[in-house]
């Protein structure tokens, strides 16, 4: 065979109509795959957006050591806040400032408040004291709890004096005046009494031949009996909790502020003030109580014990918090929409 034969097989063409059809199928397939690529990177940049402007509902979750910081607390700390627990044990200390308390006749007499203690011209309750004082934040609670508390009354047998014929018979005191309750005291049989933190009342009715027990509170003022939780007050003395709190509250019913957070758990779990504490102790800031209130928002209260000046107690740097001392032994946290 002749060597150019050869040579002349081996560079032989291809035959061109194969060939067109090869590169035609190649360029359509490249074609499609990038119009897919395109396509997908087209769609997850949308779905990318979509998510997100959505807010995925999340669990409430605990803090982080990282998003921690400690505050410190001294001995005298836990004579302070809005959780106190007082009795003959762990009295009261006066701290002698009363900056925060409000004398409750001068605010109900003071123009620019008559649309918070009034309804249809009259007061929505009236005092046995024209001296009684609340602290400021115990006080605007009551005010709007009585205001809707009225609004659902027939008013044509209130009182001159009193739409909701209730009356105030005790409030907060000071040191000096505190002899104006030892009745009271000499009642429950403890030498001081909580009325001191000005966020405790008395109440009793205007008739003088009504007795207000807890009994007929539940039944004679049932809505403030089923909405006082919505306002941050709680019944301080359940007659089933007499064993706990050692009160007889068959003469007189006594409620206290505490904050919405703390009255709605107390009031829908059924427990008196020292059961609660009771229950808060067993909850440390990596094992917090956590609830959410018919408010809607979502709580975390935990206990840190005192343990020396000063003790490190662990909050949130980025949510809402209080600290409250327990008069006992401790503080007492609570943080408010823990959400990450």
């Amino acid at each position: 065979m002749n060597r150019n034969d050869s040579r002349t097989r081996a560079f032989e063409t291809v035959n061109s109509k194969s060939y067109d059809g090869m590169s035609r199928q190649k360029i359509v397939i490249a074609i499609f795959v990038v119009v897919a690529l395109i396509l997908a990177a087209f769609a997850t940049l949308i779905i990318g957006k979509i998510i997100g402007t959505v807010k995925v509902p999340t669990s409430p979750t605990l803090p982080t050591p990282n998003n921690m910081t400690y505050i410190p607390k001294d001995a005298g700390d836990v004579k302070v806040g809005n959780l106190l627990f007082i009795n003959d044990k762990f009295q009261y200390s006066f701290s002698g400032d009363f900056s925060n308390m409000v004398n409750i006749k001068s605010y109900q007499r003071a123009a620019e408040n008559a649309s918070k203690t009034e309804i249809n011209g009259l007061y929505t309750y009236s005092l046995t004291l024209d001296r009684i004082v609340l602290e400021k934040n115990a006080l605007d609670a009551f005010n709007m709890m009585m205001l809707d508390y009225c609004k659902t009354l027939d008013l044509s047998d209130a009182s001159q004096n009193s739409a909701s014929n209730l009356v105030i018979a005790w409030g907060g005191y000071s040191e000096d005046t505190k002899h104006e309750y030892e009745s009271d005291v000499k009642d429950i049989g403890k030498d001081y009494y909580e009325h001191g933190l000005g966020t405790t009342l008395t109440l009793k009715s205007y008739s003088p031949s009504e007795v207000i027990t807890e009994s007929s509170f539940k039944s004679n003022y049932a809505w403030l009996y089923e909405n006082a939780h919505k306002y941050g007050y709680i019944i301080r003395f359940p007659d089933e909790c007499k064993d706990h709190t050692g009160f007889d509250s068959s003469k007189r019913i006594h409620i206290r502020y505490v904050g919405v957070e703390h009255a709605y758990y107390i009031h829908k779990n059924d427990l008196c003030f020292e059961e609660y504490l009771e229950i808060i102790r067993d909850h440390s800031h990596d094992n917090p109580l956590t609830f959410t209130a018919d408010n809607g928002n979502t709580y975390q209260v935990y206990y840190v014990a005192y343990s020396g000046n000063p003790t490190s107690v662990p909050v949130p740097k980025n949510n809402p918090y209080t600290i409250s001392g327990d008069n006992m032994n401790g503080f007492i946290v609570t943080v408010e929409n823990i959400i990450e």
